[in-house]
């Protein structure tokens, strides 16, 4: 249902984005090696992945690279390969019904052996990453198939002593028959990782297709909730999906958990959108918290201000200064600015920056 909370898979449980979605699928069907999305936090930026790679019932696996980082600290080597295996051993089931054989493709790969359609990884194999996309490469290509490798959060891939820039080049111009796709919320830290501009850089000159997700419009958010009850059967009055598309503001996660709450759980109009709110403000805060907490004051002092109502550099600064009691150089102070637009906690129009996302702008006027 279009009010699913989890990820969506099925193309009609995907509420618009025909564009993006289009845009995918052709890439995928016509063999081309790298995908970025970019997109902020919540947009829908797996939906559309996993939806796009099974409308063409390709094989495909999705890391969190993001999740790795935030459990095992860093993304080293043979963590990184333990979950690309743990992740693709998930899929088996999948992978059964299209008639793709995992078992078969990796098979190959020392330290891993064939269970049925599925894998299982030896207790201390380390096989490096580069043999395992070399075996999927192979065997699809021996069988006419395309695999997509999904790495989530793809910016996090820089936790590493290891080029991941580097092999993903590398994987891109000899191994024909892989798909990357890679995600980014941080949209800034992304595209500074990955230095596609940039001629001293590993994936430098390497023909991409890059899809960006925008917040819905007004109109978009407003026909994805009537679409949403219409589906379950409920009638909403017109008044109430206004405003909750006026608090919300085209983020497609929070309008998801507000059409959840109101229709599953049955809570009244007001209700819901105060526990949205006191249930997104907890998870954007914890996910902020691992961010800045090299310089938790100022980053905090900046986004009060700017969620205050402060919008200019020299506004934002001196509210800053006199909030933390600290001088701050102006070149300092601008690469701070710089740093949250890149981690999508800000956006810059002109001369003025806002807070794109309503749930952030609620939690921390709160600190």
């Amino acid at each position: 249902m279009l009010f699913d909370i989890s990820p969506k898979e099925r193309r009609e449980d995907f509420y618009d984005r025909e564009g993006e979605l289009r845009s995918l699928v052709e890439a995928l069907r016509l063999g081309e090696r790298l995908v970025v999305v970019y997109g902020a936090r919540r947009i829908g930026k797996s939906s559309l992945v996993r939806v796009g790679v099974r409308e063409i019932r390709a094989p495909y696996v999705l890391v969190d690279v993001r999740k790795l980082y935030f459990e095992e600290g860093s993304v080293r080597p043979a963590g990184f390969v333990a979950w690309l295996v743990d992740a693709m051993r998930m899929r088996s089931k999948w992978y059964e019904r299209i008639g793709f054989r995992l078992g078969d493709a990796l098979s190959r790969v020392r330290g891993i052996h064939a269970a049925g359609f599925g894998v299982e990884l030896e207790l201390k194999a380390r096989p490096r990453l580069t043999e395992v996309l070399e075996a999927l490469d192979e065997w699809c290509g021996e069988h006419g198939w395309r695999f997509a490798i999904v790495f989530d959060e793809a910016q996090y891939l820089r936790f590493s002593n290891t080029r991941y820039d580097g092999i993903i080049a590398w994987a891109i111009d000899n191994l024909p028959n892989l798909t990357f796709i890679l995600t980014g919320s941080e949209v800034g830290v992304l595209r500074e990782f990955l230095r596609l501009e940039d001629p001293e850089a590993p994936p430098y000159g390497r023909y991409r297709r890059e899809i960006f997700l925008e917040k819905f419009t007004p109109r978009q958010a407003l026909g994805f909730l009537k679409a949403g009850f219409k589906e379950l059967g409920l009638q909403v009055r017109g008044a109430e999906l206004e405003e909750a598309v006026d608090k919300l503001d085209g983020i497609v996660g929070w309008l998801t958990l507000y059409g959840y709450k109101r229709s599953i759980r049955r809570t009244p109009h007001r209700k819901t959108l105060e526990t949205v709110f006191e249930e997104g403000s907890r998870i954007v805060l914890a996910e902020l918290s691992k961010i800045i907490e090299y310089s938790k004051a100022r980053y905090t002092a900046i986004l009060k201000a700017v969620a205050q109502g402060a919008t200019r550099w020299r506004d934002i600064k001196t509210y800053v200064e006199v909030r933390t009691g600290e001088r701050i150089p102006d070149n300092r102070f601008t690469q701070l600015l710089g740093n949250l637009v890149k981690y999508g906690y800000l956006v810059k129009q002109g001369d003025e920056y806002s807070i794109p996302d309503p749930m952030v702008k609620h939690a921390v006027k709160n600190l």
